[in-house]
């Protein structure tokens, strides 16, 4: 009888375990403290830090003073508050890192460590891209007074809730999807178990997507923006238009919390939005100008100021 090869007991055990199955908190050992992936894993901590934690909190205690305006709408107001869709929105981390340990486990860490750093750069790329906006307005939605479940307690605790456009929950979700098709694309895995993994992960980002608007974090402004985004900073190739369409389409597609007729309204919408963004960026020198172009009219619209 023929020895099993690493790679083959590796495929037997991990191969189709489900993701969910996988450590949210080991890959934080192996990346940080190991030294293939030690000065990727620092750096994406140290941009999330600045670009995104630390962004909320000088402006929280007043030590900047950049402008603040809400995005929600009246499809927003249709949309119902589902207070248990809030696990889905927290496991935002949690799906982005554990098909990192699942790469670890899969591939061995010395093979898995390569992907895993153009991983983190891709993340921390995005962070930065949506800073750029941030930077130049903030912004928020109106969110519930909630606090009967004790994630929202944590929620309201720590989020100052002032960096809604573009939605990072709805770019990492959409594009962490679109990086492993890219990288399964070379083979890194068998072509079913490739398959396998990308339905998982395209559920999830779904369940994720929903969830921003279900639990009043973001608006229907912040979704097709934060396609957008992905789209102009990563090339159509990694996300095309037409994936961001079926992306769209699926969303709430089978959520019994809406109905078809609001289903297709927030969809249109979604379209709307997200046409209106490249096609104006044919006709700006930077991807971030028409992202902010709709901010001014937003607030010019809304009676606030930029």
């Amino acid at each position: 009888m023929k020895k099993m090869s690493k790679n083959d007991k590796r495929a037997e055990k991990y191969g189709f375990k489900p993701i969910k199955e996988f450590s949210p908190v080991s890959p934080y050992f192996n990346l940080l403290l190991r030294p293939r992936t030690m000065a990727s894993a620092w750096k994406f901590i140290v941009t999330i830090i600045k670009d995104f934690f630390l962004l909320q909190d000088i402006q929280k205690f007043h030590l900047t003073h950049r402008p603040v305006i809400y995005v929600d709408t009246d499809i927003d107001d249709k949309i119902p508050f589902v207070p248990h869709r809030v696990k889905a929105y927290l496991g935002f981390i949690p799906f982005f890192v554990r098909p990192l340990g699942m790469m670890i486990k899969r591939l061995g860490y010395k093979k898995a460590s390569t992907y895993i750093n153009y991983f983190l750069e891709f993340i921390s790329y995005e962070y930065k891209n949506a800073a750029s906006i941030y930077r130049f307005c903030m912004s928020t939605t109106h969110r519930p007074d909630y606090n009967e479940m004790p994630e929202f307690k944590t929620i309201h605790i720590f989020d100052p809730h002032l960096l809604c456009v573009p939605s990072l929950h709805v770019t990492i979700a959409a594009g962490t999807w679109a990086w492993y098709r890219q990288c399964f694309a070379l083979g890194v895995l068998p072509q079913d178990e490739a398959m396998f993994r990308l339905s998982e992960f395209k559920d999830n980002a779904i369940a994720i997507i929903e969830s921003v608007l279900f639990v009043k974090q973001h608006s229907v402004n912040c979704i097709p923006l934060a396609m957008y985004m992905l789209s102009a900073t990563m090339g159509k190739s990694f996300f095309s238009i037409d994936d961001a369409m079926r992306c769209m389409d699926q969303i709430f597609a089978s959520a019994p919390e809406i109905d078809a007729s609001l289903k297709k309204e927030i969809s249109d919408y979604f379209k709307f939005m997200y046409e209106r963004a490249i096609l104006e960026k044919y006709y700006t020198k930077n991807w971030q100008d028409c992202i902010k172009h709709w901010l001014i009219e937003h607030a010019k619209e809304t009676n606030q100021k930029i």
